[in-house]
Formats: structure tokens, C-alpha cells, sequence
């Protein structure tokens, strides 16, 4: 007996292919799409963390604008919770011949290591280590030399210029090898870094330190629990340091007397010097004039030939005595003039640094998480594509699901029937209702499960290669680990087994309560009934006979109809949001770069600044090729905020004048389009930190400045912006808000040869100036945005073919089912005559009507699906343009309709050969 139903059952399968590989192709296209979603954000972080443990990667590094003394060394290391701290050593400087700027570290012992990728790492002072990506340009063995600006006190803190290259290396911090983060020196963004001894540095005061702590062992360093202890830790350690900042500013003082003083004292000396010389070299005159004096009284009291005799040797010696003193006189005062003309160069050297000593700012400590930490741009980048990636999975594979789920119904729900009567000749031969419909059962679960298999498979594997290798190229990250998560393989197959089984089941179990001699007999079509156009003579008497048959079909099928445009709608809606959000992401760069930011770099001058600086500054403004300039006060604020709770840069410019700045900066409302101002009724702000602050215009935020100083300002107005935060305001606000004299500190700068060849050329000549501080160029925040655009976008990709494939197997699935429940009617309109393109469109135009319906539809459902992507999936510093454009609508209805003209084809070749004998013979 079990023979005969296995016999059965897998003869209906080898009768029912197409409908067991539809149903096996939904499950697979789901599973994929849910468990690739799923596992690729924690494979992402497990390779982040392993490769953090492997480096013992610092969970926060410390920062001072004048270092470490030993007072904060030791308050750093009674930390609370500390596991171990390391003291380091950082430069930045120039590579030689070049205006590449380089990061030169101390090698560490233990916090923050390095990942040897050729060679070793450095064992004598003479000795380094390049960045990996550098490998192509120098060789072990050869000579890398580095040029770096002198300090206040003119001494720089490499010992040496030149180093022996041993090896090439990753950091644990610099991440990327695209964009490493702003520099103060070079074009003012880094390009490389660079490992030697601490011995290779003038030992003065450390420059960063970096702490582990023990809570924070074996934790997921992307999750929330790590990210609240260690924004925990951070902030105690912010409020310790801050204690300290007035009795640092006195030990810097100190500090610096104690370097001057000697040197002071030097000059003091000097001086002392060619003072006593010259002192010995008068009284050797006087001594010399006396004895002349006292010679020529004796040459006119000797009377005697030999007395004249010696007078006249006397006289010969004691000119040849002048002779050399004048000599010696001369050389003296040659010296003496060369040595005071340094020693008065070094005097004006000392009051300078003296003068700039008393105007230097207060010290600033700052604490950084790894994403926060100069040149973490990388670690921030690397977290935000593994999020992005998991914010997806939280919504695409569920919608994605439901709609595979509807059709899978459906099709079980026609295979049922194509099976009433050999179900029924089963039943009448005895067998239990539980044994046929365990046949149903067993179909939907084997074709569930194979499809959710292959599906599961694919997404461990296919879906992380498919993410990593849109970033690995601009990342320094180890190849992405894959991990099997067999809870959510469970999941999948839970869900599966409820898509093709449970409707399986509950279908089979209401047709077989008809008894085996009902069973027997076809299922009676669908009655028809009188629809709503019928009621509307005005309509339905103007439609042909075939609009009025296939109005009156679509409502007599209401099951189809309804799978139909859920099918299409959620196919279309895939499509649309995939579509909306490439266009939106691809559209950023453009909108931010031509119709809002104008200028190409931020200069920013020295505080303080000297005359001859500023002179110099000046001229190299009204250049010929700076095509113009607007001079404003900038400064990087910050704010906390955001899903992990970073440390956000704010940029503020406050321009001398507002009647120019359209030139550099368009402000208008991205909504409204209407231009903004700068007014005295408070601060404009950018679009993206408004809602991450989630302030409106009227409302007030705070802000903390360079100084650590919190800034109270009310937003006036909230302007369109994609990338970095900003916060403008004009010379009177700036007043109100910090409470002091307005005067500006940089530059925006508009170039006539704007490329980026160009801009990186003249940002180098600018770095070079002793008056500027810094060049931000808007190339940094693109670059940064670039990598997690190509992840996104290799993902919008995935998910667009694998809507393009639920839309072909909806489609050609539902298409399939409505010729076989209707293949009788077929064959009776053709009997009677009519041509085979008018059969096919007798049953198509329902299609074509139903799926322009879905389509709609899935307009406004992706809308939906789009919109909340746009809330919850961009980094913190970034806003995808919300804007629609008209690919985003053709997109969806050219796949879907390219995928409705092929199946027509094939449902037109399908009726050509149709057998109209066969499908006529009726059971009696």
C-alpha cells in the first residue's frame, strides 16, 4: 500500500514540475535573501572583532594638544576599571618629494600592535615600517626620508629624516587605505602611515595613550552593551582629565620656562664672551701702547751703538707684536659681529615664542572611541556597512517572504485540485484522509525545504562574498568570515514549512470532507455574478464582448485576482525601492558637490598668527589662481548623538559677510526650495543633524566647541545637506553665542581649476605656509561615503535581481494556474472559432490588467518600504536624497512588463498547441 502512495505521489511531482520548482524557487529566493541579510552583518562583525583581539585594538586612545606630562601619565594610569595602558608616540610629516602626508607612530608593546603584511617590523632607531598600500611604491631595503614642521620652540620630534624600510604593515586603528583622515600636514589629508622605535622620537612628552579595560573583554564591539560601557568609561575619563586643565596650563608654563631659561642663559653667555674678549683685546692694546711709549723714551735717552742696537730690535718685535694683535683684533671682531648677529636673530626668536607662549590656547584633552580616534574613518565606514546590511534584514526579507508565502498558497491550493480525483480515487480505495493528505504535506515540505536549503546555503556564502568584496578594496579588514547561524536557518525553514506545508495541509483538509464520489467529479467552476460595471450602463454598455468577459473573470476569480496584484505588488515594490534607493544614493554626491557646496577647501590660518604670517597668507589668497575667497571664523564643534552614541563633528562657519556666500555655500529648504539667510533670530543648521538631534526650527540645542565650552544656540532655520554636519551663522550670532569679539580664522576658497588634481596641488602650497593651520578639502567626506555607497549599492543590486526573479516565478506561476483552471473555456473558445492571438489575449488581458493594478500598487507600498529605509539605514553624517526620479517608476514597470511580453509569448505558443480533444472530455 505504501508503495502505491509513494508511487503516486512521485508521479504527480514528475506531472507538476513547473508548480514543485515555482514553489521550490520561492522558498529559495526568500531563504537567501533573509539568511544573506541576516548572517552577513554578524560575519562582519566577528571578522572586526577577531582581527581587534589579534591586534589588541585600544578601546579608547587619549589625545593632547601639548601631551602627556608625568602628572597625567599617572592620573591615566589610576583609571578605573583600566586593564592596561600603553604611551606612545605621533607625528605628522611629509613624505620626501612628494606632498603625501605621513602618520608617524611609535612601534607599541602591547595595546594598538601592528599586522605584519611583508617583512618585519622596526628593531633599530634607523629603522620603519610603511603603510601596506605603499608596497608598490618602495622596496625592503630602501630609503624613505620625511619632512616635518619645526615647533614652537623650532626642534621637530623625529630624531632623523631618513629610515630603512624593513616591512609593510596594517594598523589597528587606520582602517582604510582610501580615506585616512585630516592631517596637519601635507595637503592636510593623510595618505599613509608609518611604524619606528620610540627611540627615533625627541623624548619630551607622550603625544597619545591607549586604554583596554577589563568589562569590556570578549564583548562584541559593535553591539550595544560594549558601546554603553565604553561610552560609560569614556565620559568618566573626559570629567577626570578636565579636572586637571588649569594646573596642566601652569605646568606648561613652567615647562617652557625651563626650556627657555637655558636657553636664554646660552645667549647670556654668549654675549659674556665677546664681551670679555673684547675686553682682553682692549687691555692687550693698552699694554701694547705702554710699551711703545715706554721704547721711545728709551730710543731718545741711548747714546751707545749697541743701546741703539737692541732699542731698534726692540722696536722691530713689538711691531710685529702689533701686527698679529690687529690680527688677532680683526678676526675678533669679524667673530664677535657674526655672533651677535645670531645671538640678537635668536633674541627676537625667544620673545617670539615667548609672546606666542602667553597667547596659547588652554590644553584640550580628547578621548576617542575607535570610530572617533584620527583616522578611524575606516573603523566608522566598516560599521556602518555591517549595519546598514542588518537594518535591511529587518525589513526586506519579511515583505519578501510574505509575498512568496501568498503564492506558494495559491499554487498549493491549484495543485490540490488538479489532484481532486485521483485524491478521491485514493479515498474510495480505502485510504484515510490522513494518507492523502500527508501526500500534499510531504510535496509542500520536500519542495519548501530543498528550496530553503539551496536558499540557506547561498546566503552563508554568496551574500557576505557579494558585501565584501564591494569594500575590501578600500579597507584593510581581513576576508570576511563566514559563520554558520543555524538559528536563523531554523527560522527560515520554520517559515517555509508554514508557506508551503501549513496551506498544503489546511486546503487538503477542507476539500477531502467531500466524500470519494464527489471527489470523483471536477471541481464546478466559479459562479458567476452580476459586478459593479454592470450597474454603470454608461461604462459597460461601451465595452466590447471580450472587455465585458474579462471584467466579469477578474471578479469571478477573486482568490486569483487578489494573488495576482499581491504577487506583482510585492515584486514591484522591490523593485521600486531598490531602484529609488541606488537612484538616491547615487544622486548625493551630485547634489552636495554642484548645487549646494561651491568651495574646495576650508583654510584655516594659526592662532595666533604673526604679521609677517598673515602677510604672507594674504598674498597667497589673491593669486591667480585662486579664482576667489571668503574669509569666515570656522570651527569643528561636537555633539553626542547618534545609534551608538559617537562624538559627531560639527563644521561652523560664520561668514565676515553673508552678501557672498551663495558662492561657496547655497542654503535654501529642501522641501519648500526657498533660499535661506543668515539672521539674527539664531543658526541655520544642516538637514541630517537636525534629525538626529531631533529638533525643529525654534527649538534650542547645545554644542561643545574646541574649548570644551557647552554653546546654547536656537536653530533659526534647517537647511538641505547630505554629507558632514554643519551649523552656520552670522557675525552678530557668533557674538551672542560665544560671548566674545568676532574676527575670522580661515578661508573658503573657490579655485579656477577646480580638479582634483588641482585642488590637492594648491592645498599642499597652502600646508606649507607657516600661518596655516589646516586645509579641509570636501574630498575626505566623498571618499568616506564612497565605500559604504558601493556596499549599498552592490546590495540594492542583489535585491533588485532577486525581485526581478520573485516577479518572474509570480508571474509565470499565476499565469500558469489561470490557463490550467481555465483550460475547458480555452478550449471552448477556440472550437468556436476564435483566432489564436485572440484566445491568448481572451485570458491575458486579465493578466496584463491585474499585474499595471499591481504595479500601482507597489508604487506606494515601495514608497512606504523606501521611506523608512531612507530613516533607518544611513550612517550618522549622511542623508540619502528622499528625492524620486522617474527611473525609480520606469525601472519597476519595465521589468515587470519586459517579464508579462515574454510570458505572453510563451502562454500564446502554450494555447497554439493546445489540445482542444483532450482538455473537452468530460468525466462522467
Amino acid at each position: 500500500m505504501k508503495k502505491i502512495i509513494w508511487k503516486d505521489f512521485w508521479q504527480s511531482i514528475k506531472h507538476t514540475k513547473g508548480q514543485f520548482l515555482s514553489i521550490m524557487g520561492l522558498m529559495m529566493i526568500g531563504a537567501f535573501a533573509l539568511v544573506g541579510l541576516f548572517v552577513t552583518g554578524p560575519d562582519m562583525r566577528d571578522t572586526g572583532n577577531h582581527y581587534a583581539q589579534e591586534l589588541n585594538t585600544a578601546d579608547l586612545s587619549v589625545m593632547c594638544n601639548y601631551g602627556f606630562d608625568k602628572k597625567d601619565t599617572e592620573k591615566i594610569k589610576q583609571t578605573k576599571g583600566l586593564e592596561e595602558v600603553e604611551f606612545g608616540y605621533m607625528t605628522d610629516t611629509v613624505l620626501k618629494n612628494t606632498d603625501e602626508s605621513f602618520r608617524v607612530f611609535s612601534k607599541p608593546k602591547s595595546v594598538g600592535k601592528y599586522e605584519v603584511r611583508q617583512g618585519r617590523l622596526p628593531k633599530s632607531k634607523n629603522e620603519v615600517a610603511l603603510a601596506e598600500h605603499y608596497h608598490n611604491r618602495y622596496k625592503i631595503g630602501q630609503e624613505a626620508s620625511f619632512t616635518e614642521k619645526k615647533n614652537l620652540l623650532g626642534s621637530t620630534l623625529l630624531k632623523r629624516k631618513t629610515f630603512k624600510v624593513v616591512g609593510f604593515v596594517r594598523s589597528s586603528q587606520i582602517l582604510s587605505n582610501v580615506n585616512l583622515g585630516q592631517s596637519n600636514s601635507g595637503t592636510g589629508e593623510l595618505k599613509g602611515y608609518a611604524v619606528v622605535l620610540p627611540s627615533a622620537f625627541n623624548h619630551q612628552v607622550y603625544t597619545v595613550a591607549n586604554l583596554r579595560y577589563h568589562n569590556l573583554r570578549n564583548l562584541d564591539s559593535y553591539g550595544k552593551v560594549y558601546t554603553a560601557r565604553v561610552s560609560d568609561h569614556k565620559k568618566a575619563l573626559q570629567k577626570t582629565l578636565k579636572k586637571d586643565t588649569e594646573q596642566r596650563q601652569k605646568r606648561i608654563y613652567a615647562s617652557f620656562n625651563q626650556v627657555i631659561k637655558p636657553k636664554e642663559q646660552q645667549l647670556t653667555n654668549a654675549k659674556n664672551k665677546i664681551a670679555d674678549t673684547k675686553k682682553q683685546l682692549l687691555l692687550a692694546e693698552q699694554e701694547l701702547d705702554e710699551q711703545k711709549n715706554a721704547l721711545a723714551a728709551q730710543t731718545s735717552s741711548a747714546t751707545t751703538p749697541e743701546a741703539k742696537m737692541q732699542l731698534q730690535q726692540a722696536q722691530a718685535e713689538l711691531s710685529a707684536k702689533a701686527k698679529v694683535l690687529q690680527a688677532k683684533k680683526q678676526k675678533a671682531l669679524t667673530a664677535s659681529a657674526s655672533a651677535e648677529k645670531t645671538i640678537a636673530k635668536n633674541e627676537l626668536k625667544l620673545a617670539k615664542a615667548k609672546k606666542q607662549a602667553k597667547k596659547l590656547s588652554a590644553p584640550s584633552y580628547s578621548v576617542y572611541n575607535r570610530r572617533e580616534v584620527p583616522g578611524g574613518e575606516g573603523n566608522l565606514v566598516y560599521t556602518t556597512v555591517a549595519r546598514v546590511v542588518e537594518d535591511l534584514a529587518k525589513v526586506f526579507p519579511i515583505f519578501l517572504y510574505f509575498v512568496a508565502a501568498l503564492v506558494t498558497f495559491t499554487t498549493m491550493n491549484r495543485f490540490i485540485d488538479e489532484e481532486r480525483i485521483n485524491s478521491g480515487t485514493l479515498k474510495a480505495l480505502g485510504y484515510s484522509d490522513n494518507v492523502v493528505i500527508s501526500k500534499f504535506v510531504f510535496y509542500g515540505f520536500l519542495s519548501g525545504t530543498i528550496g530553503t536549503i539551496i536558499g540557506v546555503y547561498l546566503g552563508h556564502t554568496l551574500m557576505p562574498q557579494i558585501v565584501y568584496h564591494a569594500y575590501y578594496k578600500s579597507l584593510t579588514i581581513p576576508p570576511i568570515e563566514e559563520h554558520f547561524y543555524w538559528q536563523i536557518s531554523l527560522i527560515a525553514l520554520v517559515l517555509s514549512w508554514i508557506s508551503s506545508v501549513l496551506p498544503a495541509y489546511l486546503t487538503a483538509k477542507a476539500e477531502f470532507r467531500e466524500k470519494p464520489a464527489a471527489l470523483l467529479l471536477p471541481k464546478p467552476p466559479a459562479a458567476g455574478s452580476k459586478i459593479l460595471l454592470e450597474r454603470i450602463p454608461f461604462i459597460w454598455n461601451h465595452l466590447s464582448f471580450t472587455h465585458k468577459v474579462t471584467a466579469r473573470n477578474i471578479f469571478r476569480y477573486k482568490k486569483r485576482m487578489l494573488m495576482t496584484i499581491f504577487g506583482v505588488c510585492g515584486a514591484a515594490t522591490l523593485l521600486f525601492t531598490g531602484f529609488a534607493v541606488k537612484n538616491s544614493i547615487s544622486n548625493m554626491n551630485n547634489r552636495q558637490f554642484s548645487g549646494l557646496i561651491h568651495y574646495n577647501m576650508i583654510v584655516a590660518q594659526k592662532s595666533p598668527i604673526s604679521a609677517n604670517d598673515q602677510a604672507t597668507l594674504d598674498d597667497k589668497l589673491e593669486e591667480s589662481n585662486i579664482k576667489s575667497e571668503l574669509p569666515i571664523y570656522y570651527e569643528s564643534m561636537s555633539k553626542t548623538a547618534g545609534k551608538s552614541g559617537d562624538t559627531q563633528d560639527i563644521t561652523l562657519i560664520a561668514p565676515k559677510s553673508d552678501h557672498k556666500l551663495d558662492q561657496y555655500l547655497y542654503l535654501n529648504d529642501r522641501r519648500s526650495k526657498k533660499k535661506i539667510t543668515l539672521t539674527n533670530d539664531g543658526v541655520v543648521i544642516s538637514e541630517r543633524l537636525a534629525s538626529l538631534l531631533n529638533v525643529n526650527k525654534g527649538d534650542y540645542m547645545t554644542l561643545t566647541d574646541k574649548d570644551n565650552h557647552r554653546r546654547r544656540m536656537k536653530i533659526a532655520n534647517i537647511t538641505e545637506m547630505y554629507m558632514g554636519h554643519f551649523v552656520l551663522m552670522n557675525s552678530n550670532q557668533y557674538k551672542k553665542i560665544f560671548a566674545k569679539k568676532y574676527s575670522t580664522n580661515a578661508h573658503l576658497v573657490n579655485l579656477k581649476n577646480s580638479s582634483n588634481k588641482n585642488t590637492k596641488k594648491v592645498a599642499a602650497e597652502f600646508m606649507k605656509l607657516n600661518g596655516v593651520a589646516g586645509v579641509v578639502q570636501n574630498t575626505a567626506i566623498s571618499q568616506e561615503l564612497d565605500v559604504v555607497v558601493q556596499s549599498l549599492n552592490m546590495i540594492m543590486v542583489v535585491l533588485i535581481i532577486v525581485a526581478g526573479l520573485l516577479a518572474i516565478v509570480i508571474l509565470y506561476n499565476l499565469t500558469n494556474i489561470n490557463i490550467a483552471e481555465r483550460i475547458r473555456e480555452l478550449s471552448t473558445i477556440k472550437v468556436l472559432g476564435f483566432y489564436n492571438n485572440e484566445v491568448t489575449m481572451y485570458i491575458y488581458r486579465e493578466t496584463i490588467l491585474l499585474t499595471g493594478i499591481g504595479i500601482l500598487v507597489g508604487y506606494l507600498t515601495g514608497d512606504l518600504l523606501y521611506r523608512y529605509i531612507l530613516y533607518v539605514v544611513p550612517p550618522d553624517n549622511v542623508m540619502f536624497n528622499p528625492a524620486l526620479s522617474a527611473s525609480s517608476f520606469l525601472w519597476p514597470l519595465g521589468v515587470i512588463g519586459l517579464i508579462t511580453i515574454i510570458l505572453g509569448f510563451i502562454v500564446n505558443k502554450k494555447l497554439r498547441d493546445l489540445d482542444m480533444l483532450e482538455a473537452l472530455k468530460s468525466v462522467d
